[in-house]
């Protein structure tokens, strides 16, 4: 890798937070600072700002003077983040309604609902349902339920794409329809009924998660 002596903490940081989503760094292992400043040919003061902030987005678990643990993943620890995570999106659909104008938010989600349709089955699925609840977050207009999100959303999809299998496509088939639901729900003023449908999706695919994981942990 190519390092930009400007930006090396960044550099190094995106780095490190892929090869953690896509699993090349294991849940549980340990980052060692010496063993980074080598592979990157750096000072430990990048390495150090890059930990710190996957500490900050909940991808390490502790740090200590020699490097990093990377959080350890569970089944518990998935239902966890889906929870707070329903609980960021109600709130964000809530904030919405209340300080935003409806048509500019459907006329957004309706755009992320197309480009889910057309990627059902891809990893770029991902992205355009994070991007559907972020447009509840977005135009609540408040910047740290925006952070939580970006958090808690990250720890999510690394579980989803971890035990990515066949029958999550179903899965995402169904959130489109909730989807759907929730924007004629929303272009009615029909909060209750927009939650109830937020909450049927995240606890939908809390009940495949576990399934996914029950078989996997059978697997193994």
């Amino acid at each position: 890798m190519t390092i930009i002596k400007r930006f090396l903490s960044d550099q190094i940081y995106d780095e490190l937070k892929m090869q953690i989503i896509n699993q090349d760094i294991p849940f549980g292992s340990k980052i060692v600072n010496r063993t980074l400043q080598e592979r990157f040919n750096v000072s430990s003061s990048p390495i150090r700002d890059a930990i710190n902030r996957l500490f900050s987005d909940g991808l390490i678990e502790s740090i200590d003077n020699t490097g990093a643990l990377v959080v350890g993943f569970d089944a518990d620890f998935y239902l966890e983040v889906n929870e707070i995570l329903m609980g960021i999106t109600n709130t964000g659909i809530q904030l919405s309604m209340q300080k935003s104008d409806i048509k500019e938010v459907v006329k957004t989600l309706k755009k992320y609902v197309a480009l889910q349709k057309d990627n059902v089955g891809t990893v770029e699925y991902f992205k355009y349902d994070y991007e559907f609840h972020k447009t509840f977050i977005d135009f609540s207009n408040n910047s740290r339920l925006k952070k939580l999100y970006k958090q808690y959303n990250v720890l999510h999809e690394i579980l989803l794409r971890c035990y990515y299998e066949k029958e999550i496509v179903d899965m995402q088939k169904g959130s489109i329809k909730t989807h759907e639901d929730m924007i004629k729900a929303f272009s009615e003023n029909d909060i209750d009924k927009c939650i109830k449908l937020n909450e049927y999706h995240y606890k939908r695919a809390e009940n495949l998660f576990k399934e996914m994981f029950k078989k996997t942990t059978k697997d193994s």
